[in-house]
């Protein structure tokens, strides 16, 4: 349960890491922060199953020399694990000081979060748009799916205001 979690919420903070900082990050450093989370957390749990298949108990001090070589590489593995975050706490600083300038819609999403500026300034709109289409219907011709009031949407663009 708590793999699930972490990496939904590390995909959540790169995917609004743009739109928080208004800065992008390293894409190889997060592919290497990924990776190395990946095989770090799957390794790390999926060798614990071995020594409960042999009886160990869990949550224990002391246990018999037996197990001794399969929890050293357990905790090798979970070192790299922990380590794999250096990677993201690096990459997350050092971004946001120094990243490339976002754009407003780096990944042309159509949900209105994405439809301001990266950061977004304190009022996102000056008035609330109007909500048309579904916001995932993506090469749908004529598909729009926020309509900001003063700015008329021409006929057939996506929903939006696609590349923007």
């Amino acid at each position: 349960i708590v793999g699930g979690e972490i990496f939904a919420l590390f995909g959540a903070i790169y995917y609004f890491f743009p739109k928080m900082t208004g800065r992008m990050y390293n894409e190889l450093l997060g592919k290497i922060h990924f990776w190395s989370m990946f095989i770090g957390f799957n390794a790390t749990f999926f060798v614990m199953h071995w020594p409960g298949i042999k009886g160990m108990n869990r949550r224990i001090a002391d246990y018999p020399e037996s197990f001794e070589s399969i929890n050293l590489l357990i905790s090798i593995f979970a070192f790299a694990l922990g380590t794999s975050f250096i990677f993201f706490i690096y990459n997350m600083i050092n971004s946001w000081i120094r990243g490339p300038i976002a754009e407003s819609n780096p990944w042309r999403a159509r949900t209105l979060e994405w439809q301001t500026t990266s950061p977004p300034p304190h009022e996102n709109f000056e008035s609330p748009p109007s909500v048309r289409d579904h916001p995932y219907d993506y090469g749908v011709p004529g598909s729009v799916h926020g309509v900001f009031p003063g700015s008329p949407v021409p006929s057939g663009s996506p929903a939006g205001g696609g590349g923007q």
